[in-house]
């Protein structure tokens, strides 16, 4: 069995080591400080005799190294060498881990953990039950009172039926043999676990949950920072709440319940815009171009399905149709009977597409859009002066 030097000393980054044997461009040495990855924790990077360690991978109870084209010799000693930036960030987080999670159960018991992705750079943990928000900061507060207080962790085994009585956070029945490890984070939290871990809280500096998601099926996903990119992103935070606050012109404070009164009227003005947009739509007074009766119209607000309904309407009664709708762009809808002997392909090619719109149809119906809203009257002016 390979000894895994980084089990006795997770700060071991450089040692030296013995091939014991090859398969291809795979090496097992007789003992190795490169983790091999598990439980969300990534595998280790590094070098070893000046190569690169491209893969790290366990196999009946050996680690074996994948050193790409390597001339290394069976019985040969090595210098090896964890990338030491890559082994420390992802000790951080995995600890951080533990807390964020622990913190959060005791907060919403009900919370279970579903799958951790610890890696330098990224840091996740998915967990599904009820969660909100409030619980969320909540846990994080606690967390960075545990980081301040500098705790000890510490990593023991202990006997399954120890661990069951003790409250340790384990899931049991993925866990082989009568004994099993287990990480303690002071009076904090304890759980299972078998990846590697700083030794004082006070490393990982500060933790802060960047990005709450839904991961479907009533899970969500929380991407956190540990360490200078954790305060780095609160101060940035930080500054967009106050300026938020002075565009607002209320008090830090105030800023959320100024946010939510101000969506509710936005809300408010949506609801009144697309019934009034309604009232309009139908109520459009036609014009007759060379004996066509037309309706057209500009319409804030209104939904591209209403306009397809009424050009629709107009269509079946023997008339033209040219809708258009304005919110960040501009849609528009174009539809003729075949009696008219209109055709709005044609009307698309001659007038939206030279103005940077696009769209496209039948003959007898065509829609697309306009990306500058204030192109919109200059089309409709066109196309009906067209047929004056």
């Amino acid at each position: 069995m390979t000894v895994r030097l980084y089990q006795r000393d997770p700060y071991l980054f450089e040692f030296e080591s013995r091939i014991e044997e090859k398969d291809g461009d795979w090496i097992r040495l007789d003992g190795t400080a490169f983790y091999p990855g598990g439980g969300g924790q990534a595998k280790d990077k590094g070098r070893i005799n000046g190569q690169d360690v491209s893969d790290v991978e366990e196999r009946d109870g050996h680690i074996w190294h994948l050193v790409p084209e390597n001339r290394f010799k069976v019985g040969g000693m090595l210098w090896c060498s964890v990338d030491w930036d890559s082994r420390y960030d992802v000790m951080k987080g995995h600890t951080a881990e533990h807390m964020l999670f622990g913190a959060l159960q005791r907060i919403e018991p009900r919370l279970q953990l579903i799958k951790i992705d610890i890696e330098a750079g990224m840091k996740r943990l998915t967990v599904t039950g009820p969660l909100t928000r409030d619980n969320v900061e909540e846990a994080e507060r606690e967390v960075n009172r545990a980081i301040s207080e500098n705790l000890e962790v510490q990593r023991f085994e202990m006997d399954r039926e120890e661990a069951e009585e003790s409250g340790v956070r384990a899931k049991l029945e993925r866990i082989q043999g009568d004994t099993l490890d287990v990480v303690e984070i002071g009076d904090f939290d304890s759980a299972a676990c078998a990846g590697i871990h700083v030794m004082e809280t006070g490393e990982i500096g500060a933790l802060l949950v960047e990005r709450m998601a839904s991961a479907g099926g009533g899970s969500h996903n929380l991407d956190f920072l540990i360490g200078d990119a954790a305060v780095s992103k609160a101060l940035q935070l930080s500054h967009v709440s106050l300026r938020a606050a002075d565009m607002l012109g209320c008090p830090i404070d105030n800023v959320l319940p100024t946010i939510s009164n101000l969506k509710k009227d936005v809300e408010d003005g949506s609801r009144n815009l697309r019934r009034l947009s309604g009232q309009v739509l139908d109520n459009i007074r036609p014009i007759v171009l060379k004996g066509v009766k037309v309706h057209a119209a500009i319409i804030p607000g209104i939904a591209r399905k209403e306009l397809i309904a009424k050009a629709d309407e107009v269509r079946e009664q023997g008339g033209v149709a040219i809708l258009i709708s304005i919110n960040d762009r501009a849609d528009f809808v174009i539809s003729a009977a075949e009696s008219t002997g209109w055709d709005c392909r044609s009307l698309v090619e001659s007038f939206i597409k030279p103005r940077g719109g696009s769209g496209g149809g039948r003959k007898d119906f065509v829609q697309g859009g306009l990306p500058d809203p204030s192109e919109a009257e200059a089309v409709l002016r066109s196309i009906l002066d067209a047929f004056q």
